[in-house]
């Protein structure tokens, strides 16, 4: 594990402008519209009657490869639904005693000064039309300032910071109506009248209506647990009972507890992910979901949110600095598949970024036709990583026989990198240059040097960590392929980056 105080630096400038399958197949080549010829002479007789050897011209081209960063930026980082009780087998809503329990990932931060990652959640108070429990615009924060987990020491309870809304969207009525979920059939929706209004927080215990609410902390309690390093467990309960609230509607003194339905959940670092206050439930916030709040806060419906949500969820992946070399078939320059890594600066690059030692390695290897690095996106004048929209950069100039290598780091990761299959993508096929899009024959390597942490989480990943040389060594050093079932956050490779070749 390598210092990573150099793509830190170079991945918080950058954050401050802008607020794969296992077994490799034959590499097909994209046609080239460029035309070459191998021309040939006619055997002349030398002065002294010898023929000369008559010589094929070989096939030569210069080169410029982009490789661009294609990330769409998404604004929820992790997002989920909780629906099945604890101890039982199915979704349910929570009646006293019962709690919902999930899991979250979450690092201090997905990228330098994003503000710190925070907690929110949607979850229907059932014995009303439109009211919903959720944290403030802001959601919780689950790091202190000096970016220490809220919870060190144990479960922390974070229920005063769960508040009590009025969607807005349904008329209230008194409680106990007949337009309130307990007294509709399981799959009735919309019933009530439309109110048209907007998000508005419950105060005074007391909604639109007038209805008398028991205060929060009498139906719901939230806690936050650290599980592992930058995971946590979530618990919700349900800690009403059978006289929490009046349900004037049901009858004179008559009391009931109150139900807390399923929900969803965001991991975020911008605020206000599921809604606005003052603004309309439609359309609103982060995820902009124009019936998924209505249908959690009036029935307890989760299909459109989560929807939305996970339509909005995703990883920003900055790409590295990397290195590049043209070499001769049969030639390995930085990897090999399956083997342990040959300590030439690979894990340098994988782990930070780093691509010096790399570079300097591949000055000095055989075989190597020619070979450099690349730091400084298009455009800029400093070297750095590149974020979505941003490029990378070389040319060279190639005969047909050589294989172009490269490399560059996912930066969300502990120690994983792009790159062609170790052998390298051939430049040439019966003389035509290579070009297009060459994407597809780019695959994401483990380098197999240090232990991975969950994508854009890690606290040891070169974006978060601390202290240098933080990360454990992996128990399998050999490099080898991330197949995607390792986590389930990791973005199709053409998701990240798009790598493409013109040749003249």
């Amino acid at each position: 594990m390598k210092t990573k105080k150099l793509l830190l630096l170079m991945v918080g400038v950058f954050l401050l402008a802008f607020a794969s399958c296992e077994e490799d197949n034959e590499i097909p080549v994209v046609e080239n519209t460029n035309e070459s010829s191998n021309p040939t002479t006619e055997p002349e007789a030398s002065e002294e009657g010898e023929e000369e050897v008559e010589e094929e011209m070989v096939a030569m081209a210069d080169f410029t490869v982009t490789i661009e960063n294609v990330v769409t930026p998404k604004p929820i980082f992790e997002s989920g639904v909780f629906a099945v009780p604890v101890g039982q087998s199915g979704p349910a809503p929570l009646f006293p005693g019962d709690a919902y329990a999930f899991e979250i990932n979450a690092g201090p931060h997905v990228l330098p000064g994003d503000g710190g990652t925070r907690l929110s959640f949607v979850t229907m108070f059932v014995q009303s039309n439109d009211l919903f429990f959720a944290p403030n615009e802001e959601g919780i924060a689950l790091y202190e300032e000096n970016g220490a987990p809220i919870c060190g020491d144990g479960p922390v309870d974070v229920t005063d910071q769960v508040l009590l809304w009025d969607a807005g969207t349904e008329v209230n009525e008194q409680t106990g109506g007949p337009n309130q979920k307990p007294q509709q059939a399981p799959d009735a929706m919309d019933q009530g009248e439309d109110e048209n209004g907007v998000v508005t927080e419950v105060k005074d215990n007391s909604c639109a209506f007038g209805n008398e609410l028991p205060t929060v902390a009498e139906v719901i309690k939230v806690t936050i647990e650290l599980v592992a390093p930058a995971r946590f467990k979530v618990k919700i309960k349900n800690v009403s009972t059978a006289t929490t609230i009046s349900v004037p509607a049901q009858g004179e003194n008559a009391k009931a507890a109150v139900p807390i339905s399923p929900g969803v959940f965001a991991v975020h670092t911008a605020p206000a992910p599921f809604f606005v206050e003052g603004e309309a439930a439609a359309g609103a916030g982060l995820i902009a979901s124009e019936t998924g709040v209505e249908d959690v806060a009036e029935d307890g419906f989760l299909d459109a949110l989560y929807m939305d949500t996970k339509a909005a969820t995703g990883l920003i992946v900055p790409l590295s600095p990397g290195a590049w070399a043209v070499h001769k078939e049969g030639i390995m320059p930085l990897f090999e598949k399956n083997m342990p890594d040959f300590g030439e600066g690979l894990e340098g690059l994988a782990e930070d970024g780093n691509v010096a030692m790399l570079g300097e390695s591949l000055m000095n290897k055989e075989g190597i036709m020619e070979s450099g690095i690349f730091n400084t996106p298009v455009g800029a004048s400093e070297p750095g990583p590149i974020g979505p929209g941003g490029q990378y950069q070389f040319s060279f100039t190639a005969e047909e026989g050589y294989q172009l290598s490269l490399a560059t780091m996912f930066v969300q990761s502990n120690d994983w990198f792009y790159s062609f299959k170790p052998e390298g993508l051939p430049l040439f096929k019966d003389g035509e240059a290579m070009m297009g899009d060459v994407t597809e024959y780019i695959y994401l390597f483990d380098a197999g040097t240090e232990i991975d942490e969950y994508p854009g989480a890690g606290i040891a990943q070169v974006i978060r960590q601390g202290d240098m040389d933080a990360g454990e060594m992996d128990s399998n050093s050999n490099v080898r392929v991330v197949t995607g079932e390792e986590f389930d956050n990791i973005p199709a490779n053409s998701y990240v980056l798009k790598v493409s070749i013109e040749a003249n």
